[in-house]
């Protein structure tokens, strides 16, 4: 990935607003007659965000919210990507279940926290379930739509030279639902990210999540604060440096789209 394009001036306009921001919460805390934990301060947060970096508070609970992000998403999307191709390429049985897809699609994977508590307890087992099942129907859903879009044309040409179907799935169904898979995947590890944070806080898995929640027991607003910004701070590194360079060296290259175009 070339960063000198995040060097040139037009791409540093985001210092701007971030500096605004931080000046902002410099002055206004301190001036107002308000407690620490309800509107924590800058210079307190700072010592707070370098008191858990020391003691390895901080990375643990990255590491664990990661780890788990990570299995989930190996889960969901691998599942999602293979059984959306399988069920995409037989028009009857897409027509029979995209209903269905679409409807556990639109709903949000922290819905089934509380069930995923009653069925695996506290723990991992909760949070791999509710991550994996955000990501696998968005990533089903965007491989189904692409596979669709796939004008029948070009399927039948192939077959028409002789083309089998792993010829077919290969040369014709893969490339062309690329940008919709890809759109899929990065929708996907959005979803997966925010329901992550959500079930650790309420499953009592270590991880952000439930530092974040240790810390409102503790009344411990600077805490809170530093795993917000985290949070933020990981899926903007998460989509710069993984999904964005995937796109570029794909769909990009490949003229699928316009080069700085999200897929």
């Amino acid at each position: 990935m070339n960063w000198r394009i995040y060097l040139q001036p037009r791409r540093l306009m985001w210092l701007i607003p971030v500096t605004c921001l931080l000046a902002a919460w410099a002055v206004i805390p301190p001036a107002l007659d308000v407690p620490a934990y309800k509107l924590p301060r800058l210079d307190g947060t700072l010592d707070r965000l370098w008191q858990i970096t020391s003691d390895g508070t901080l990375a643990e609970a990255i590491g664990n919210s990661l780890l788990r992000l990570g299995e989930g998403f190996l889960i969901g999307a691998g599942l999602g990507l293979t059984v959306g191709l399988l069920m995409a390429t037989n028009a009857k049985v897409t027509a029979f279940v995209e209903p269905v897809v679409a409807f556990f699609q639109a709903v949000a994977g922290i819905a089934w926290i509380p069930l995923a508590i009653v069925w695996f307890g506290f723990g991992s087992g909760p949070v791999l379930f509710v991550v994996a099942n955000a990501i696998f129907f968005i990533v089903l859903y965007n491989t189904i739509l692409g596979v669709e879009s796939i004008q029948p044309v070009l399927i039948n040409a192939l077959r028409t030279l002789g083309g089998t179907k792993r010829d077919v799935m290969r040369e014709v169904i893969v490339p062309g639902a690329l940008v919709s898979v890809l759109t899929g995947l990065r929708s996907g590890l959005a979803f997966g990210w925010r329901a992550l944070i959500a079930v650790e806080l309420i499953a009592n898995s270590p991880g952000l999540g439930f530092l974040s929640r240790q810390a409102e027991g503790a009344r411990d607003g600077e805490t809170i604060i530093i795993v917000v910004l985290v949070v933020g701070a990981l899926w903007l590194a998460m989509d710069s440096l993984i999904l964005g360079p995937l796109q570029e060296r794909t769909v990009v290259r490949w003229g699928m789209v316009a080069s700085g175009r999200r897929a």
